[in-house]
């Protein structure tokens, strides 16, 4: 067909023909040719539109995506800022450590094999996975990011380093770089401090998608617990980068450009390093000496505060945390450790742990009961040895005839339960909540635990969920029983029998589920008996202990506490300063604060329980002991208690608070008090001493 066509073409070329029927084809040869033309034209003017529009149009789009794929930047990571205490005692800061690399640009000329083996040779006896397999391996994984270095092994030693420089000219590509390391140095011989500086690990994907804007990379280190999650922004800095040319496979080219990083800023804290050993110190002695009778007594925690500004001087938490642990992969063991022991040593308990307050508490009974107008500091009350009204709770002693000062030397559980009753749980709850339990204190700590204030808001809520739950539960069981025997029935009449066996049981159900709502919604009696004496379901954190003693030794100023005193650069210029931050101006008289703190000086006076840990002290101490039930399944009444210890100093003058809570310490004066003890030594510069004639295990203080 395609021959007869050019066959005719040529006859028409060459006016060789003037058949009719050869005029005829001719035509529609023509015809033919004129659509072929018409089309060709198109073909040819679309793309010479095309051509117009990249080339002058869309000219600068496609030029910038060109650059683009051209130049790459390379990130040069930023030093993270240091974190030192208000002396200038550095607790955390980065440090160079040295990693091999090996760079496309330096090695494509030269003979990678022999590269490979000899790299594996120097750095593979320290480390058996490196060998020229891996190496290859490592190169493969980057094959279409070789403008990037390739991490052969990462932190050298200085032979190795020294190996590899010697061997500079047989080893092109191959280059040693440093980069920065967080690392927290020890105080004195000893790690401090783990669970306030927190630490920092690999950026997940999932945190990678929160920070989308922050411009994070895979790979990058971020805060995760502790001031370094808390002050992150702060602390990160500002990665520098390297401008790269590749060509279209990605290879590298040339280097166009550096920028230096700019380093992280510098936190000064609060917190006095001198104060925070002797704290840490005092815990662990205090925790190995109860350990010999209560093997249970393994964790705890502290906190002293300014009483006047809300700064943090010192906090610990056990078990302890060494920030150290988590740079580079945890082993197993060490993972177990912090996350799968018991008690496991990744909580900062000092915050993110809440625990029933005992008789520490009670000095907020006794104002709740004074500025109820039901509390005369001489009346008395008579301590039978146990309350008169049920549940008839005991004392842990007979004191008889007690006055204010008297019970609160010897803490006695039947004067302040009859104090609670004066006042109502409505007054109690009120000025707890002035001095701040049961609320966060807004520290700039992740994780914080709000604790449980109990009144009876909180009883009508927990009380409706406890009946629904409870309701629903036992409707469910029937349902599954009843279709149970149902599906075993042989007659109409076991049907029937079943049936009403079912209306029978709904009906009590229905019965009981209305008593419930009656109930467990209403704020009982007794509830106010406990909650007076720190029992029952109060439930703070160290740090609301140690803020409520502060503000009640201020005269009602609540603060929020706080870690970090200033931000600098890492030159040294101000970024921010910090200042005391007054939340609230506690609502509570003047004078019946008095009372109360004149109180709290009886209980470390002759007769108070806490006597023989301050009775040769320098200064006048003001404290409560407290021996808590510890409210967890499995426990031993009578047996296992928390023991807690509130202070403040100096009495008439006050300066600095203190909690404490050691789990399982059974005694607040022998556990905790011992740690409050040794810390207020430290802070006033008081003569060391050797405290022998503790409470005897097996009699409860309080």
């Amino acid at each position: 067909m395609t021959g007869k066509f050019f066959g005719l073409l040529g006859e028409y070329a060459n006016g060789l023909t003037t058949d009719p029927e050869a005029a005829k084809k001719r035509k529609e040869l023509e015809k033919t040719l004129r659509v072929f033309v018409v089309i060709i034209l198109l073909i040819f003017g679309g793309l010479f539109c095309r051509l117009g529009y990249l080339q002058f149009i869309a000219r600068e789009q496609y030029q910038t995506t060109s650059e683009e794929n051209r130049i790459k930047l390379l990130p040069i990571q930023a030093m993270r800022g240091d974190m030192a205490d208000k002396n200038g005692v550095v607790l955390a800061t980065s440090v160079p450590v040295y990693n091999a690399y090996i760079t496309y640009l330096g090695v494509k000329g030269g003979n990678i094999e022999l590269v490979k083996n000899k790299v594996a040779a120097i750095l593979g006896p320290n480390d058996p996975k490196i060998s020229p397999a891996y190496i290859q391996e490592q190169i493969d994984k980057s094959n279409f990011r070789l403008y990037e270095p390739i991490l052969i092994k990462s932190g050298l030693t200085e032979q190795e380093v020294a190996s590899l420089e010697e061997r500079r000219m047989e080893l092109p590509g191959v280059v040693v770089e440093k980069v920065p390391v967080r690392y927290y140095p020890p105080y004195e011989g000893n790690q401090i401090a783990g669970h306030l500086m927190g630490y920092v690990r690999e950026i997940s994907p999932e945190e990678m998608k929160r920070y989308a804007d922050e411009n994070y990379r895979l790979g990058e280190m971020i805060g995760k617990f502790g001031l370094e999650k808390g002050y992150e922004k702060y602390l990160r800095g500002q990665d520098g980068y390297q401008q790269v040319e590749v060509n279209n496979t990605n290879r590298p080219v040339r280097i166009f450009y550096n920028q230096n990083p700019v380093p992280g800023n510098r936190l000064v804290l609060t917190i006095d390093a001198q104060l925070q050993k002797c704290m840490e110190d005092s815990m662990d002695e205090t925790l190995k000496r109860l350990q010999k009778d209560l093997p249970k007594a393994q964790a705890g925690s502290a906190v002293l505060i300014n009483v006047r500004t809300g700064a943090i001087l010192a906090m610990v938490s056990r078990p302890i945390l060494n920030p150290n642990d988590f740079v580079g992969p945890l082993d197993q063991e060490t993972a177990d450790y912090y996350h799968r022991s018991n008690p496991p040593a990744h909580i900062n308990r000092a915050i993110q742990a809440a625990y029933p307050p005992g008789s520490t508490f009670k000095p907020i009974t006794a104002l709740a009961a004074l500025e109820a107008g039901k509390l005369n500091p001489r009346e008395t009350v008579t301590c039978t040895g146990a309350y008169w009204e049920k549940p008839y709770i005991k004392c842990w002693g007979v004191h008889g005839t007690v006055d204010f000062y008297k019970a609160m030397a010897t803490s006695c559980n039947v004067y302040f339960q009859e104090m609670g009753r004066r006042a109502t749980i409505d007054s109690i709850n009120r000025v707890a909540r002035e001095l701040g339990l049961g609320q966060e204190t807004g520290i700039s700590l992740p994780g914080e635990e709000e604790g449980l204030l109990p009144g009876r808001d909180w009883k009508r809520a927990w009380g409706n969920s406890y009946a629904n739950n409870r309701y629903k539960s036992r409707l469910q069981e029937l349902e599954k029983q009843t279709q149970e025997k149902l599906a075993a029935v042989v007659t109409e009449a076991e049907r029937e029998k079943v049936q009403k066996k079912d209306a029978e049981l709904r009906k009590i159900i229905e019965r009981d589920y209305q008593n419930d709502l009656k109930y467990w919604p209403t704020w009982q009696a007794y509830e106010t008996y406990n909650t007076s004496i720190g029992q029952g379901r109060n439930q703070y954190t160290v740090l609301q202990l140690a803020n409520y003693i502060a503000t009640l030794a201020n005269g009602g100023s609540r603060f929020q506490p706080y870690l970090v005193d200033r931000i600098e650069t890492a030159e040294g210029n101000l970024v921010q300063q910090f200042s005391p931050v007054l939340l609230n101006q506690a609502a509570l008289s003047a004078e019946n604060m008095a009372l109360v703190r004149r109180g709290m000086l009886a209980v470390t006076e002759p007769g108070g329980t806490a006597n023989y840990l301050f009775q040769d002290f320098p200064v006048k101490v003001a404290a409560k002991t407290g021996t808590a039930e510890t409210g967890r399944v499995g426990d031993v009444k009578d047996r296992d208690y928390h023991g807690i210890f509130v202070a403040f100093a100096p009495y008439d003058n006050p300066e600095v608070a203190f909690a404490g809570v050691v789990e399982y310490g059974y005694h607040g004066g022998s556990s905790a008090g011992m740690i409050a003890r040794a810390v207020l030594e430290q802070y006033f510069g008081a003569k060391k001493s050797e405290l022998t004639n503790l409470v005897p295990f097996g009699r409860v203080e309080e």
